[in-house]
Parts: C-alpha cells; structure tokens; sequence
C-alpha cells in the first residue's frame, strides 16, 4: 500500500529506510493502519525486529503524506534465498525456523498476532545471494516485505528478521493497538491465503497459534521445495485444503528429514489451533534441540586429477515440470493420432496431468497454465463450452496479473476464454472481453500482429453474433485494411476478410 526506498540520513550520515504513503486525509483508514504499524514497531525493542527511527507527515499539492523510517538491514529476503521449488538444509531450515518463532515471542507478549507470516516477510540478515539463480530483486528491506540488499556476510551466521506488522491486531479485547481500534477490519479475511489457518479463513478467534501455523506452512516449504497446500487456479479449493485436507507428510516428500520434525510439523499444521503447541518460545526450544540433532552429511571435496570417490554416481534429480510437459505432450500426440478418439477420455486424462502438476510445481508456474489451457480445450471439443470457460477464467486472470497482458501465454488464455464464453451463448460479454484485452496489448503489439489481429477478428465475429452488425462490419472494414496496406490484396487473411465484410454488408 506504499512506496519503500533505501534511503541516506544525510543528518546521522546513516543508510535507512524510508516508508511513503500518500493519502487524502490522515483520518483514513490507510492512514490509521500506516500509523499503527509505527506505534507497533516502536513498541517491541528486540533486535529480529526491525527498529524504528521516526515517523511524521507532510502537507504537499494538498494531499497528505506520512512517511516511516527505519534501520536498513543487509540482507535478502527468505523467499530470495530459497526461491520456489527448492530446499533447504535440514538443520538451516530448522535453524530459521527457531528464529523466527523467537522473534514471534516479543510479538505474543505484546497480545499481537503478526498474521502475515511467509518468506517475503521474513529477511536474513547478511545472507548472499545463492548461486546464478536469484537476479534481480534487490532493493532496500525495511518495515514492509521488500527483498532486501544482499551483504558478504557469512550466510551461517546471518540473524533472521520478521517484516511488515501491516495487518498485525491483537488477539485480546483491550488495547489501543487490537480489534477495538477497528483498524485492521474486524471481520476482514486479510493476510496470504497459502499461510492462513483455518480459522482466518472460518474467521474465528485467532491467537498465537494462528502464527504458529503459518510457521508450519514455511519450514513445510522450506524441508520440500513446495507449499503444503496448493491450488493456484482456486481461492475455494484452497481454503477447502486448510481447513478439511489431511496433513500432508514431509518425509512423503523427503525421506531424509528426521520423523521427529515431520512430527513437529503436523503439529503446527493442525487444523484445531487448541491441539497446536500454544507458545513460540516453546516451539523454538523444539526446533533449536532438533537442529542439533540433525548431522548434516559430509561434503566431498575432488581436486583436479583425483579419482572420483568410489560408489554409483548419484542419479540427477527429476525435473517436476519436464514430467508433466511429458505427460502433457503424450496426450495431445494422441489425440493427433486418434482425433476422432472420444473428447472425455481426453480431458479425464487431462484432468490428471493438472493434478499431478499442482501437485509437483510452485504456484504461478506457467506449466501448470498450459496444461489447464489444454484441458479448457478439451472440455470445449467435448461440447461443453461453459466448463470450458469455467475452468479458464481464473487461469487467464492469474496469468494476465502475474505475466502482463502482452504475453503470448496470458493473449492464448484470454482468448480462448472469449471463445468459450461466446460458445456458450454470450456474444455479447466475449466481445466486450476482447475490447478489454485489446485494449490491453494494442500499445504493444504491432497493429498486424498476428495475436493483434486475431483479438480483433474475434471481437468482430463476435459483435456479429450478438447482433450488433454495424459495428462487426467497422471492425472488419479496419482489420481488412491495415491487413491490405501490410499483405497485399492476395493474402489468404485478407481475401477472408474481404469476404466477411461483403457478407456482412449483405
């Protein structure tokens, strides 16, 4: 909700960070939650909580602005140290995990629940960036979830710090700083869903246990590379998983880590945050006895001209989104080699391969949009056009807010859901999506782009079918002649189009 910045304290010759938010009036409810954040931050004094320098306004061109500024700290972000998909040391993620709870215990004594727990809130102190795969992202880390700048410290003696107190509330009736004040927005689902508990999403009373859960969700990550819950593509499949869903099992998916943690892990991933471990500073004393537990295997060092040590050479490890691209391509080949084969078969087998990809690949992974684009595909063949655009409608939103509306994946979803939503006997509502994409990419694609042109053929049939022929013969009119001054008078499209207008005329 605003703009954070490294920034230098010319007056103490110091690096900060500094927090702007611009607002219309200080009595909004922004302002109040920015404000409150300050006051929670100034609160604890406990150094895996970022410190606060000061916090004041400014009246400019009529418009408020607060700002925040706090200690800048070197350091990147958890979700920076170990992106999506993988996995982290067996005693380091323990380690991280017993920091993080300590740094919960300041917060808990206070009545308050963080409520945002996960790995782009949560920074390591001095911890270099890992090896090629983490370009890009580097930025000042202050009170809100930024990446922050990597240092040269060594990662094994880095601190770990627990960012943006932005929708954190108390958990009791008293206080200035709880629900009373009513500006967190009691009643409000607020947080991110793949790290709420059940009873954020049930909206029932929340405590320090709800923190804990959201604990469990980034160590669960952090030991396997994956959330314990997925379903990119369904906010209700989602939080039908945290609240009803079995406990998914670490050692299913790491056979190396200790049944000890595994057991831990359930634990705070239960659905009941009365059978969940109750204190943080409980919980840390579990993790750091488990961490030392933990004997991390040796390392191997080969110098030039040495022999590789004996045994079988370690198989490379399976490549989640090459199994499902292959699964994914075995259908579509046999549907090449049997199009007449019956249209269900083709999307239970679908069905499938989107299972098995939700289930193998981080969330936002296009692999998982291509085969769901695949299966819409399949459901329209099969004479069901509305499931078809059912199944694709928060695919092609979640790929046009994460990978822009010019791409070429996000234009194939939206398209085909503009087809599927005429096909089902709305024309009119699919023209108006395409007037939408169109509008979208026409500042980036060329006006004869291919994807270009295709969006504003559709858009023209389907204005045609809904009746509104004027229309429908203007577009094909502008279509026909940007395709003429680009093509010539010959082209196939442009013959089509010819066609189209005369009949349309007609």
């Amino acid at each position: 909700m605003a703009e954070v910045w490294k920034a230098h304290d010319q007056r103490l010759d110091r690096t900060v960070v500094a927090k702007f938010l611009r607002v219309a009036d200080r009595g909004t409810h922004p302002a109040l939650r920015f404000l409150r954040e300050a006051k929670i931050l100034a609160a604890i004094d406990d150094p895996r909580i970022v410190r606060v320098h000061d916090v004041d306004e400014a009246r400019i061109d009529g418009s408020w602005h607060l700002y925040l500024i706090t200690q800048y700290v070197e350091g990147r972000t958890l979700r920076a140290v170990v992106p999506r998909g993988h996995r982290q040391a067996v005693d380091q993620a323990l380690r991280w995990a017993a920091e993080l709870c300590e740094a919960l215990v300041p917060v808990h004594a206070r009545d308050l629940v963080h409520r945002d727990i996960k790995p782009s809130n949560i920074m390591i102190r001095g911890a270099a960036p890992p090896a090629p795969a983490t370009a890009g992202g580097t930025g000042g880390a202050g009170s809100t979830g930024g990446a922050a700048m990597a240092g040269g410290t060594d990662p094994g003696h880095s601190g770990l710090l627990l960012l943006d107190f932005g929708i954190a509330r108390s958990y009791t009736a008293f206080g200035a700083l709880g629900y009373a004040a009513g500006v967190t927005g009691y009643a409000q689902l607020v947080g991110t869903p793949e790290y709420m508990a059940p009873e954020c999403f049930l909206q029932e009373p929340i405590g320090p246990a709800t923190d804990l859960y959201a604990v469990g969700c980034v160590l669960f990550e952090m030991l396997t590379g994956r959330q314990p819950y997925t379903a990119p593509d369904d906010y209700g499949t989602l939080v039908s998983l945290h609240c009803r869903a079995a406990i998914p099992s670490v050692r299913a998916l790491r056979p190396d880590v200790p049944s000890a943690v595994d057991h831990l892990v359930t634990r705070l991933l239960t659905k009941n945050p009365g059978e969940r471990p109750a204190d943080a500073r409980e919980v840390a004393g579990l993790l750091r006895g488990l961490s030392l537990a933990v004997v991390p295997p040796p390392t191997v060092v080969v110098t030039p001209g040495t022999p590789p040590p004996p045994g079988r050479p370690p198989e490379p490890p399976a490549d989640p989104a090459r199994q499902v691209e292959a699964r994914c391509n075995a259908v579509l080949e046999a549907t090449e080699r049997d199009p007449e084969g019956p249209p269900e078969e083709r999307v239970r087998q679908l069905s499938d391969v989107l299972d098995f990809a939700r289930a193998s690949l981080p969330a936002d992974h296009r692999g998982i949009w291509l085969v769901s684009l695949h299966l819409s595909q399949a459901l329209a063949r099969a004479g069901r056009p509305a499931a078809a655009a059912e199944r694709l409608a928060p695919v092609a939103a979640r790929a046009r807010q994460v990978l822009g509306a010019d791409d070429q994946l996000a234009i194939l979803c939206a398209l085909n859901l503009a087809r599927y939503i005429g096909e089902s006997g709305h024309p009119r509502p699919a023209a108006q999506h395409l007037l939408e994409l169109r509008a979208a990419v026409s500042g980036v694609l060329a006006a004869t782009d291919p994807k270009l042109s295709e969006i504003r053929y559709d858009q023209a049939h389907w204005l045609a079918a809904a009746g509104e022929a004027r229309r429908a013969t203007a577009e094909f009119e502008a279509l026909y002649a940007d395709h003429w001054t680009a093509y010539g008078p010959d082209h196939p499209q442009t013959v089509r189009l010819r066609e189209l207008i005369a009949r349309s005329r007609a």
